[in-house]
C-alpha cells in the first residue's frame, strides 16, 4: 500500500477512473461539477494496492483537501486515514499549518476523529449536504464535543438551507437504537433527499435492535410512491409508519426528530434547531411521541406499505 503525489497530466487515467466510479456513478454527481479547472493545477494523491489505483484526493493551493475517494471494495482498509495523513504531512513540509475540507455530512465523525473541527458553514453541493471543517496541522486535537450525539449539550440554530440535512445526517449516523420522526411537511428536502434517506436505511440495517417510527400529521394522495415510503417497503418491520387521528392532529410549525434518548431536531423550510445531548428533554418528548403513536391509526395505504 502506497500513496504518491502526482500531477493531473501523468495520472489522469487512474484519477478519472476512481472519481468517475465513486462520485459520478455511485453518488450521481453531475460530470460538469466533478471535472473542473482545479485538476490541472492541484497536487493529487494517488493510493495503490500493488499496481492497482484504489484511492485518491487532491490539494489546491489554498490548502483545501478535496475529491477524497476510495473504491468500494477497498473501503474500511484505512485508505481515508492514509490520505489525510499524507496530505497533512505534505503541507507541513511546506510550512503550511492550516488545512480545510468540505465534508459530506455523513462523513463528519470520520474527519472529527482525525482532528478536524467544523466551521458552521453548511451547504448543498451536487445535492449532497456538506459542512466545512478545518484543522491546525501539528497541534493536539482540540478538546471538543461539537455535534457528538450524547456529548454536545449546546443548542444550535440555523437559517442556512443545508443546516437541517447536515445536522440530520450527523445525528442519524451516530444513532444506535431508535429514531422517532414526526412529520408535518413531507415535502421537506430531508424526507426526499437520497443521501438523507440512505442514512435511515443504514441505521435500520446496522443491528437487529434498531427501530424507526414515523408519525405523519396527514396522509396525502399517492403516499405509497413517496421516496421515504418506497424505502420503508424494502426494509424490515422495524421501520413503521402511522398517522395521527384527525382529532389528534394539532397545529405545529415544524417537523420533529428524536435520536435515541439523546438528541432532537426541529425544523421547517425556514430554520432549524438542533440539540445533540439533552436527555431529560428528549425523554419527555419520546414519552409524548409514544402516547401519540399508541393512539395513531394505520395508513389508508397501509397494505401497500406492509405496516
Amino acid at each position: 500500500m502506497e500513496i504518491s503525489f502526482v500531477n493531473w497530466d501523468e495520472a489522469q487515467s487512474a484519477l478519472r477512473h476512481i472519481r468517475q466510479t465513486v462520485f459520478v456513478e455511485e453518488q450521481q454527481v453531475p460530470e460538469d461539477l466533478e471535472w473542473d479547472s482545479d485538476d490541472k493545477v492541484a497536487v493529487h494523491l494517488l493510493g495503490k494496492e500493488g499496481n492497482r489505483a484504489v484511492a485518491c484526493a487532491r490539494l489546491t493551493s489554498d490548502g483545501r483537501l478535496g475529491r477524497i475517494a476510495v473504491l468500494k471494495e477497498h473501503r474500511r482498509h484505512g485508505w481515508g486515514s492514509r490520505l489525510l495523513h499524507a496530505a497533512e504531512q505534505f503541507l507541513q513540509n511546506k510550512k503550511i499549518t492550516r488545512i480545510f475540507l468540505h465534508s459530506q455530512a455523513n462523513s463528519y465523525y470520520f474527519y472529527f476523529q482525525h482532528g478536524y473541527r467544523p466551521v458552521h458553514e453548511m451547504f448543498w453541493d451536487a445535492n449532497i449536504p456538506h459542512i466545512r471543517m478545518e484543522k491546525i496541522i501539528g497541534r493536539p486535537n482540540p478538546n471538543s464535543n461539537t455535534f457528538l450525539l450524547g456529548l454536545d449539550g449546546e443548542g444550535y440554530y440555523s437559517e442556512q438551507p443545508a443546516g437541517c440535512p447536515v445536522w440530520f445526517q450527523i445525528a442519524a449516523s451516530q444513532s444506535r437504537r431508535e429514531i422517532d420522526i414526526e412529520i408535518k411537511d413531507l415535502a421537506h428536502p430531508v424526507f426526499n433527499n437520497t443521501f438523507c434517506l440512505e442514512n435511515l436505511s443504514a441505521f435500520i440495517r446496522q443491528s437487529q435492535r434498531t427501530q424507526i417510527r414515523v408519525l405523519l400529521h396527514h396522509e396525502i394522495p399517492g403516499l405509497s410512491e413517496h421516496p421515504m415510503m418506497l424505502m420503508q417497503q424494502r426494509l424490515s418491520s422495524r421501520f413503521k409508519v402511522r398517522c395521527l387521528q384527525p382529532t389528534m392532529s394539532r397545529e405545529k410549525h415544524s417537523n420533529h426528530i428524536l435520536f435515541d434518548y439523546k438528541g432532537n431536531l426541529r425544523f421547517n423550510h425556514q430554520n432549524t434547531f438542533c440539540n445533540f445531548d439533552n436527555a431529560v428533554s428528549v425523554k419527555r418528548q419520546k414519552l409524548k411521541f409514544s402516547e401519540e403513536w399508541d393512539k395513531s391509526k394505520q395508513l389508508i395505504e397501509g397494505r401497500k406499505l406492509y405496516i
